[in-house]
């Protein structure tokens, strides 16, 4: 597979996430705290509850409501931080104005995150963001992601480390990102955590993973739009090919003497390519078709 949309996909992904670091609020939802479960870390909570809040959320047609549901059923699995970022339609989503405010005088900007604003401050002020595998992972990778597993099996940058390592020091302890893949290259990530340790988790986490995904199935369809997504335009088989080299960083004349033709037949299919795509340059053709999912 190749590996050039992380890159490309990273300047579209911080500019949402800048959005969300200046206008975040904690969420304050009714989170249950975690009472006393069984020792297999299964959840206290009544299910008729749980099915009668996820009921009550799904009748009301309000995405919002769906996650505070959702973050208070993850704090009863003892995951009691919770972050949801999906790149579709969260900024416009979740953007409340400035004057807004709650009965108590509180802002009412609410975001689909319950991580403190102390944490999420000095995330932002810090550019954590630029060097975050977990971002980086959750493009490439389908299955829930463990954040001890990413430290123990990948040879991380010391600013990757140090970035766990703060995190650890701001109360997340152990934790899962879990990725969610949609048509177009969309990408949305869950990521949950514990500020307590190992034990209040639950060993097998298929539940939980479970859970997840009907939330973010449930979120999309009543956050989405419901209009159908037009395919791609077909690209030739020589247009693909050059396109391709193009997105590992060849020049037009590395191209052509690659695949054994003049420098113009390349700017020639180059040229379709930007057409086809709708763009005016070779760097957004790359990130375009990337997002599309012409590359692969």
């Amino acid at each position: 597979m190749m590996t050039v949309y992380p890159d490309l996909l990273r300047g579209f992904v911080s500019a949402f996430w800048s959005a969300l670091l200046n206008s975040v609020v904690q969420l304050r939802s009714n989170v249950r705290s975690r009472t006393a479960g069984s020792p297999n870390g299964e959840p206290a909570t009544d299910a008729r509850d749980w099915e009668r809040l996820w009921e009550e959320a799904l009748s009301s047609q309000d995405p919002l409501r769906l996650f505070d549901v959702l973050a208070s059923r993850l704090a009863d699995f003892g995951f009691d931080q919770v972050a949801y970022v999906n790149f579709q339609h969260s900024a416009e989503l979740m953007e409340a104005a400035a004057s807004d405010k709650t009965e108590d005088g509180q802002p009412a900007a609410r975001r689909t995150i319950t991580y403190g604003d102390d944490w999420i401050e000095f995330y932002g002020r810090e550019g954590y963001f630029d060097d975050d595998v977990l971002f980086d992972l959750a493009l490439t990778n389908q299955r829930p992601i463990s954040w001890d597993q990413v430290q123990n099996s990948f040879d991380l940058t010391k600013r990757q480390q140090q970035i766990f390592d703060a995190g650890f020091d701001a109360g997340h302890r152990f934790g899962v990102t879990i990725p969610f893949h949609g048509p177009l290259g969309r990408v949305a990530t869950l990521s949950i955590s514990t500020s307590g340790t190992q034990a209040d988790i639950p060993n097998d986490p298929v539940k939980v993973y479970a859970l997840s995904a009907q939330f973010h199935a449930m979120f999309d369809a009543l956050a989405g739009s419901d209009e159908i997504v037009p395919p791609p335009p077909r690209l030739s088989e020589r247009e693909y090919e050059c396109l391709s080299w193009a997105a590992q960083g060849k020049s037009n004349r590395d191209i052509a003497q690659i695949i054994g033709v003049s420098d113009p037949t390349v700017q020639f299919h180059m040229s379709n390519v930007m057409k086809k795509l709708k763009v005016s340059s070779r760097v957004s053709a790359v990130f375009e078709a990337s997002r599309l999912g012409l590359l692969r």
